[in-house]
């Protein structure tokens, strides 16, 4: 890979784009950056203070193979990765984790464990739904479903990085999809209370919508469970949904990520779509470990499984529900 504009340090395994800023998006000029290492077969690794903030769309882009959100410590103390708190050294070709054994490797930065005052609550989902392709198709519109359903509101600007320059205009959204196809679009939305990523995608089977939305909610305010089963059957009713994943955690109420230790998340439900539950076969998805809700049409119906109910969610409940829902062994 040749020098990129974008990149502060290269070397033969790793490009260091350093960003001394309080908020970091996901700019199209990091976008470029990443997708030069893609093809180029290189790590890339973001540097931050200690107190910068990052956005969603750049933490879902860090968060695959060969990239890392380092963070300097306070006083110049180190580095640690800023989602695990794994304290990181420079070892001339990249950030890695120390060496075991020695006095910084026996657990998290102290940095990323110091409290984060006033936060509020995140609610995640991570959507999956199926289009027949169809010259009449208009993306974004499970994305102002999502909107309208969990944060009271509409999208209002959309674009393919950070910020978001354009208006909300399904029609738009799916002009430039449709120019790009086959290839997929990766796109970033935003609006009042919420944010997320749109990737579309053609498909042998239709068009699909990979959408990640999260929207604030106070620290003591329950999961809209009932609003979440609503939102699933309407999907389903449709004949599109094929998975929706929720998550809640603790976090920042303007939406973003601080490098910090705020919680651990925890499952909020699981739907399936028709698809799904004909594929596994309906009396088998109603003996799951944790009770299904029919939802959607009732002649070939979807499912909503709750995980939260009065206590937060459990993964090893999550993680049996999805062996069961499986392939058989």
């Amino acid at each position: 890979m040749s020098a990129h504009p974008a990149v502060d340090i290269l070397t033969a395994r790793t490009a260091v784009v350093i960003q001394d800023r309080p908020l970091v998006p996901l700019s199209s000029w990091l976008i470029d950056a990443m997708a030069a290492c893609a093809r180029g077969g290189l790590a890339f690794q973001v540097l931050t203070p200690d107190d910068s903030r990052i956005t969603l769309p750049l933490r879902m882009a860090l968060n695959i193979s060969r990239s890392r959100w380092v963070v300097q410590e306070p006083g110049d103390a180190g580095y640690y990765d800023g989602f695990s708190g794994m304290p990181l050294e420079w070892n001339g070709a990249a950030f890695a984790p120390v060496d075991a054994g020695t006095a910084r490797s026996a657990g998290p930065s102290p940095a990323f464990t110091r409290p984060v005052p006033d936060l509020g609550a995140q609610l995640l989902v991570d959507l999956r739904v199926l289009h027949p392709a169809a010259a009449e198709l208009e993306l974004g519109q499970t994305i102002e479903l999502l909107a309208d359903r969990l944060a009271g509101t509409e999208p209002t600007a959309w674009g393919t990085g950070e910020p978001t320059l354009s208006r909300w205009l399904p029609a738009e959204v799916t002009e430039l999809c449709r120019r790009r196809s086959p290839q997929p679009t990766r796109l970033v939305f935003t609006g009042p209370n919420l944010i997320g990523t749109h990737q579309v995608s053609r498909v042998t089977s239709g068009v699909t919508e990979a959408v990640m939305f999260v929207t604030g909610r106070a620290a003591d305010e329950p999961s809209p469970l009932d609003d979440l089963a609503e939102l699933a059957g309407e999907l389903a009713a449709r004949g599109t949904l094929q998975t929706m994943t929720v998550q809640r955690t603790a976090g920042p109420a303007d939406l973003t990520y601080v490098p910090r230790w705020c919680g651990a998340p925890a499952p909020v439900g699981l739907a399936i779509g028709p698809a799904g539950v004909a594929e596994v076969g309906l009396e088998h998805a109603l003996a799951a470990p944790v009770g299904g809700r029919p939802i959607g049409d009732p002649d070939e119906p979807a499912l909503w499984y709750p995980l939260e109910d009065d206590a937060p969610g459990d993964w090893t409940e999550f993680a049996a529900l999805l062996r069961h829902l499986g392939p058989a062994q």
